[in-house]
């Protein structure tokens, strides 16, 4: 039997095919994919909460309350670790600043939307923090761009332009 080639654009693999079942992308399969899509529904939900809550309350009262919706996902992540904190000087570091930026980027979130602008717009231009994320990436981290690299970025710089309009 003949096979023909398809080639699945989005995954840039090719795959053959026969009469017989295909095969799952290889990027269905891996754990990391899976957990940026429970990221990416728990985010889309958190920016749709942080747009109603914001019409109710200040930006600075949601920033202060936000924590206390973390306090059961860090004691469920404690819990797993049966109590065992990492003794890593460096990543201690690294985690607080996580939450230093992430407290001081939620509330610049929550004062965007408290202005009454547009969320579809303010979150695309929240959204823009991946190309920061891969500029520092190439530059401190050493990582390499393909041209497909370069061209998502360029795709979600136009969505950005176009949800602003």
């Amino acid at each position: 039997m003949e096979t023909s080639p398809l080639i699945y654009p989005c995954f840039l693999e090719q795959r053959t095919w026969r009469n017989e079942k295909m095969q799952a992308p290889a990027v269905l399969k891996a754990k990391w994919f899976w957990y940026s899509v429970l990221s990416v529904f728990c985010m889309g939900g958190w920016t749709l909460l942080g747009k109603l809550g914001t019409t109710e309350i200040s930006a600075p009262t949601m920033q202060f309350l936000y924590p206390f919706g973390w306090l059961p996902v860090a004691l469920a992540c404690l819990w797993v670790r049966r109590f065992k904190l990492e003794r890593s000087l460096r990543g201690t570091i690294y985690s607080v600043s996580i939450g230093v930026l992430g407290g001081i980027g939620g509330l610049a979130f929550f004062a965007a939307c408290r202005t009454g602008g547009n969320t579809s717009a303010i979150t695309a231009a929240t959204a823009m923090y991946p190309l920061i994320t891969v500029v520092l990436a190439v530059l401190i981290l050493h990582e390499k761009l393909t041209w497909v690299h370069v061209m998502g970025l360029v795709f979600a710089a136009a969505a950005f332009v176009l949800f602003s309009l």
